[in-house]
């Protein structure tokens, strides 16, 4: 047992249910669920079993829809009909296996969402549209708020009816629940709307309806968002009262504080440009109203040094975290081990974790790629290889890096060739843009450190060619040598004052007004450059053929683009290249056709990559047996450098 957290890894009892640390895994949606039934799917119940194994002191399954009009949006879950028990005594049992209690979430996700999910109305406490959902909602009818009623006393009962051991009452996040909380969204003149005491009403007669149908001897938990950072919407003071209230009539056993609506994206999922643990004065502030009721704190507790403070110094009873369990299923398990060193953070990127929803998709995680793959590669799962083979790895960025790791576990012998002094590829660049993105570099320092930790013999400042790979005498060699950057097919794209991303990050750029071309990707690479630029003094002009960061996920894109317009960025949007000059560029219009000159000093170019794949050739030529990896292989993102590590080390 670890002596270095030991507030952290403290059990506590909720009514009784043994904790056995102050670690929980907050509800939060994965679509790892059947597309027909709306329930958790094989791949879902492999994900939470790896988390519980992993040693959690609390598991609370993501929102749970308690009636169909709650489904505002895909891949949600359902608790709505008695069909649904058997799959939820299935998730319960996969989760009691490795001694961790779960929590069902009751949730209902009001004007939240569209219409296509469910292909009926969305409920609301008025018919207001969302600024978020832009969806006009139907106001519910005073029968309805009883229907609300009904369906969590019903949904109450069917988790127990499935064995879980305790349920959370989902009062967040613009939900229908803390719509009726919040004027953001409620505008009623009855006994539901205007002063706090009817705004409350609901929220009230959900808990105790809750409470009555399943006893005094199981928790119950609250989640709300302490300030939703919106015009009229909840503020910490509004929300004190609020928990005193409901602790006041009801018997609740934790209150877990979020924060925002999905009016304040920006602030909901906060990434790495947010410091770390960045709200959780809002659980202080709750906490001192709670009566000692146990306090959850939320959002970027990213190191369990972090989450060890805010527990010692009273901010919070428990922490909750999601993306630092996505990242690493084994995050308690690791410290109570003393393994501290071995533990990969979330870098909260949210590149995966949001960008696969944001694609109609799963989850998926930049530093582990077994996320939605945990039937076949979870824990323990990653089996050793037929016949261990001597593998080098030529090139040190992530995806070489992750190869060089999967190869070694699976109990090859591994040699990696760097041909730089450092360990990262572009990762380096990526994280060097602005000081806050030091935090993506931790991607590829974990895997270095775990290359060292498993003895992979690491050979830099090594130009690796044919003739140096031969002396390895290797059975395989899997060439990640990167790809360098490209340049647009246009008039004067090789002159002196034009840079690719990749110099202007590293050694910047003369001129006092610069042009950042995106090549169409729209992704981080011209944005965070532009940011840069425009840190160092530049009156900077983003020019894209298509939307301004669209591949972003809402979370991250938001308070980047906020940034950009705040600092004077100027968006030249629908725009595409066809020529620079000196002093100027011409773009056209993607809608008009119209072509047009801008002013720049400076041009820079965020370019697709060209694969670095000669050597594969070379080799390939003298008979060796070569595989691809990362953008050697096809230039993309760091993710998918490191997914194409992992399936190549995992097929040698």
């Amino acid at each position: 047992m670890s002596d270095s957290f030991p507030k952290l890894l403290e059990p506590l009892d909720l009514l009784g249910l043994r904790l056995r640390n102050r670690i929980v895994m907050g509800g939060h949606g994965t679509r790892f669920t059947d597309a027909s039934t709306h329930l958790p799917d094989q791949r879902q119940i492999a994900y939470l079993a790896d988390r519980a194994r992993g040693g959690v002191g609390m598991m609370i399954l993501g929102a749970t829809m308690i009636h169909p009009t709650g489904l505002a949006t895909a891949g949600v879950l359902q608790v709505w009909d008695d069909d649904c028990i058997p799959a939820y005594r299935e998730v319960a049992d996969a989760v009691h296996e490795h001694g961790t209690p779960i929590f069902g979430q009751l949730s209902h996700l009001g004007r939240q969402g569209n219409t296509f999910a469910p292909q009926r109305e969305l409920w609301a406490p008025s018919a207001v549209a969302d600024p978020a959902s832009r969806v006009v909602p139907h106001a519910l009818s005073k029968k309805e708020i009883g229907t609300v009623v009904d369906a969590h006393r019903a949904s109450a009962s069917r988790f127990m009816q499935a064995g879980f051991d305790g349920l959370e009452v989902y009062l967040a996040h613009g939900y229908l629940m803390c719509g009726f909380l919040s004027r953001f969204s409620n505008r009623r003149t009855d006994e539901y709307g205007g002063s706090l005491e009817n705004r409350l009403r609901l929220p009230l007669e959900a808990i105790r309806a809750t409470r009555e149908e399943i006893g005094a001897d199981v928790p119950i938990g609250i989640r709300i968002s302490a300030d939703e950072f919106a015009p009229d919407g909840l503020t910490l003071d509004e929300s004190r009262e609020i928990v005193e209230a409901i602790l006041a009539s009801q018997s609740v056993q934790y209150v877990s504080v979020s924060q925002s609506n999905y009016t304040s994206t920006e602030t909901m999922i906060p990434d790495m440009s947010f410091k770390r643990a960045p709200f959780v004065h809002l659980a202080a502030g709750i906490r001192e109203v709670a009566n000692g009721v146990p306090v959850m704190t939320v959002a970027r507790l990213v190191s369990p040094e972090t989450c060890e403070e805010l527990l010692g110094n009273g901010t919070a009873d428990l922490v909750c975290l999601v993306r630092p369990l996505i990242a690493d299923p084994d995050f308690a398990r690791k410290l109570h081990e003393n393994r501290r060193q071995e533990l990969r953070e979330c870098i909260s990127c949210n590149v995966g974790c949001r960008g696969g929803p944001t694609r109609g998709l799963g989850i998926a995680c930049l530093v582990n790629p077994v996320v939605g793959r945990e039937q076949k590669y979870g824990t323990g799962k990653l089996g050793r290889a037929a016949t261990p083979r001597r593998v080098v790895v030529v090139g040190g960025g992530p995806a070489g890096l992750k190869t060089a790791e999967t190869a070694v576990i699976r109990g090859h012998t591994v040699t990696l060739l760097e041909q730089s002094e450092r360990l990262g590829g572009q990762v380096l660049v990526a994280a060097a843009a602005m000081p806050y993105r030091d935090e993506f570099a931790n991607s590829t320092r974990f895997l270095e450190r775990e290359l060292r930790r498993l003895g992979v013999e690491i050979r830099l400042g090594v130009h690796a060619d044919a003739k140096l790979v031969a002396t390895l005498e290797p059975d395989v060699v899997v060439v990640a040598t990167g790809s360098e950057p490209g340049r647009p097919d246009v008039p004067g794209a090789d002159a002196s004052h034009v840079h690719s991303a990749h110099e202007a990050i590293a050694s910047g750029v003369a001129g006092e007004t610069v042009a950042v071309v995106d090549s169409g990707e729209a992704d981080w690479k011209c944005l965070t450059t532009a940011e840069k630029l425009v840190a160092d003094g530049h009156r900077v002009k983003v020019i894209t053929p298509v939307t301004a960061g669209a591949e972003l996920d809402p979370f991250s894109r938001i308070p980047l683009m906020r940034r950009l317009r705040r600092a004077g960025v100027e968006l030249h949007e629908s725009k595409t290249l066809t020529a620079i000059e000196p002093g100027r560029v011409s773009v056209r219009d993607g809608w008009t056709g119209e072509s047009d000159w801008l002013d720049a000093d400076a041009v820079v170019v965020a370019w697709y990559g060209i694969a670095r794949d000669g050597l594969a050739g070379e080799l390939g030529d003298a008979g060796f047996d070569v595989r691809l990896a990362g953008d050697a292989l096809a230039p993309r993102r760091a993710i998918d450098a490191i997914w194409d590590g992992f399936r190549v080390g995992v097929e040698l």
